[in-house]
């Protein structure tokens, strides 16, 4: 998430989202366009027209956090749950910008990722780097679906809330404890990235793996070290399995989007901390799951654990195991990977088949009697 400081921010953007979703009053979306016209003619607008337009949005977004405030004089009601939802993205993208200005210094674990991504036989981060920028509107149009995370989770909490509001907070609850959880994790394996590390010869020309020692090194950018485990792979893979429960057009629009948002993804990570953050984000969607505390869901959340400290202590302590014979890495990965997915599955399979917690009355019109009014 963008800190408070930009023009655009992607975070004012999801306060009008939020605000819109609730079919605000006329009067209400006056103050909102009012005051978020304020803040464009004293911050004004810039770039292009696409940006503008966003930035305008995004000011707008700014402009509903006083319109809900003002809901009592304006309408005669309040909705401080409202005003604690529009007031949640801008304080946590503050926390999150200062908790990563915090942790920008130090030596970091590149060189380990590095050589894992390079015993695959050849690098996937740079691969990527080569893909998204083949062509100026692909570089355009990954980069924003990138920015854009943030919209995808609103996009899935929605959704989740509109089937109930426990599922809303459990969805809530969930992408929140993936940021705290992974924020811990960036001290115990601290990396920024092939993106910074090789900034002059990213993306077309690797260094060979017999030129990097397998030590801690020192970057000398002040990058926060956020790479391990990959929070971005970690917060798509949530907004993924929430598309599940919608319609074909919806899951189908934004798990295409999320991947294509997984190759930019790649580009500012190694597919080293995009395979961890698999079983780390499998662990705490059982912890969260929406089922009893079932052997399905103790099995993937001692999995995703166990998976998760194997990974960083092999990452840590075994790269050069990894480099004996790519079959390796290779089989570790798609092991990985398709062992999360299973267990995915049967939680999301439990809960498919979880009674309802009450039958939905539906009101008769007076006069019409049957055998199940009597019963």
């Amino acid at each position: 998430m963008q800190p408070l400081g930009v023009s655009v921010n992607v975070n004012f953007l999801v306060c009008l989202v939020l605000f819109l979703a609730t079919r605000p009053k006329p009067r209400e979306l006056l103050v909102a366009s009012l005051a978020g016209a304020c803040l464009g003619t004293a911050l004004g607008l810039h770039g292009n027209i696409l940006h503008r337009a966003l930035e305008a949005l995004s000011y707008c977004g700014a402009g509903a956090i006083p319109a809900v405030w003002l809901m009592p004089l304006l309408s005669g009601r309040s909705d401080l749950k409202l005003l604690a939802k529009l007031s949640f993205p801008p304080c946590f993208g503050f926390l999150t910008a200062l908790f990563l200005h915090l942790g920008s210094h130090g030596m970091t674990y590149d060189h380990f990722l590095y050589g894992f991504d390079g015993s695959l036989g050849f690098q996937p981060s740079f691969v990527a780097g080569r893909m998204v920028t083949a062509a100026p509107w692909i570089s355009e149009f990954t980069s924003v679906l990138y920015d854009a995370l943030p919209l995808f989770l609103v996009t899935a909490y929605l959704l989740e809330e509109r089937r109930s509001a426990a599922e809303g907070r459990r969805l809530f609850f969930f992408i929140l404890l993936l940021g705290l959880c992974g924020a811990a994790c960036f001290f115990l394996f601290p990396a920024v990235g092939a993106y910074w590390l090789y900034a002059g010869s990213f993306p077309f020309h690797p260094p060979p793996l017999s030129t990097v020692a397998l030590v801690p090194t020192m970057v000398a950018s002040a990058v926060p070290r956020n790479c391990m485990p990959s929070l971005h792979t970690a917060w798509a893979l949530a907004a993924f399995w929430a598309a599940g429960k919608c319609n074909v057009l919806w899951r189908t629009v934004l798990r295409g989007l999320l991947i294509v948002m997984l190759l930019q993804t790649l580009v500012y990570h190694y597919l080293a901390d995009m395979v961890v953050a698999v079983p780390f984000t499998l662990s705490l969607y059982a912890l969260t799951a929406a089922v009893p505390w079932s052997a399905h869901r103790r099995r993937a959340f001692v999995f995703g654990v166990l998976s998760v400290a194997i990974w960083l202590v092999a990452l840590r302590w075994g790269t050069s195991l990894f480099q004996v014979s790519p079959i390796v890495p290779w089989c570790g990965t798609l092991l990985t990977i398709a062992s999360c997915w299973w267990l995915w599955r049967r939680i999301d399979r439990a809960a498919e088949i979880q009674p309802d917690a009450a039958p939905v009355e539906v009101p008769q019109p007076l006069g019409v009697h049957s055998d199940f009014q009597r019963a």
